[in-house]
């Protein structure tokens, strides 16, 4: 067995940086880096709420990386399945709270609530609040066979709050390490969220193997990128490359919050 209040929604430009392409989303072979920003994505209107396409294509990792954000209305709710596209599945709730239920388990989760759903897991979303439910959906598929031993494997997932994530103090804020583990798709999926203080950085520019995404949560950042400084705020995603040159600077006057992904097919 392989070892796997964001703001209300609005219409994300995605900001090809000009280092790597100027075509925007995806091309044939992988996505670019590039920041998607929240204020700008286009919205499509569904029949229980509202849907945004944010980055959907090939990496160098990935036959498939597709992101969007959901939102449901009040008293709505989903059935998904990642059995039935083939995917593993990431959820991370970014404003109101979300009703997850998948087999005899049910869990309300809020803001920074993440979910994890691997292949063969067929779980409910419902919004029984009074306001609108809001999350990003990731799915996962590999250019690497998926391990055929879980594939149909209906395992326990993973679904965790903001409030239980342990923290931890360190000099530049606050870390949260949510879960390092593997899929049928991916050897490694690791999820971490980091809290920074006014005017610090995350770490010196510096690449990895992995490809990386960067989910702001609260705060205004400068996100360095091969060379360039890119603004992001809440709700921006930033997706990086393998080999991408890289630092996030907290340029607000208070605290900012974001998820950092990684994986390895």
């Amino acid at each position: 067995m392989k070892p796997i209040h964001l703001l209300v929604m609005k219409p994300i430009l995605l900001l090809v940086l000009p280092v790597l392409s100027t075509t925007a989303r995806a091309q044939s072979d992988t996505l670019t880096a590039q920041v998607c920003e929240w204020n700008k994505e286009p919205v499509t209107t569904t029949n229980t709420g509202e849907s945004r396409q944010v980055l959907s294509g090939a990496t160098h990792d990935l036959s498939l990386l597709d992101i969007r954000a959901i939102t449901l209305n009040s008293g709505q709710s989903t059935s998904q399945s990642s059995k039935d596209d083939n995917a593993d599945e990431l959820v991370v709730v970014s404003e109101g709270t979300l009703t997850i239920t998948t087999g005899d388990s049910v869990k309300l989760l809020g803001p920074g609530g993440v979910a994890v759903f691997t292949v063969g897991t067929a779980h409910d979303f419902a919004n029984k609040g009074a306001e609108k439910a809001t999350y990003y959906l990731f799915r996962f598929l590999s250019r690497l066979p998926a391990d055929k031993a879980l594939v149909g494997y209906n395992g326990r997932p993973l679904l965790i709050n903001w409030p239980e994530m342990t923290m931890k103090h360190t000099a530049k804020g606050e870390s949260r390490e949510i879960f390092t583990m593997s899929t049928p798709w991916l050897t490694k999926i690791d999820l971490h969220a980091t809290t920074l203080n006014p005017g610090e950085v995350s770490h010196p520019p510096h690449v990895h193997r992995s490809e990386e995404i960067i989910l702001m949560r609260t705060g205004h950042v400068q996100e360095y990128i091969n060379g360039k400084h890119y603004p992001a705020t809440d709700g921006d995603l930033i997706f990086l490359p393998s080999g991408s040159s890289h630092a996030l600077e907290n340029h607000g006057t208070g605290r900012c919050e974001y998820f950092a992904l990684q994986w390895q097919p």
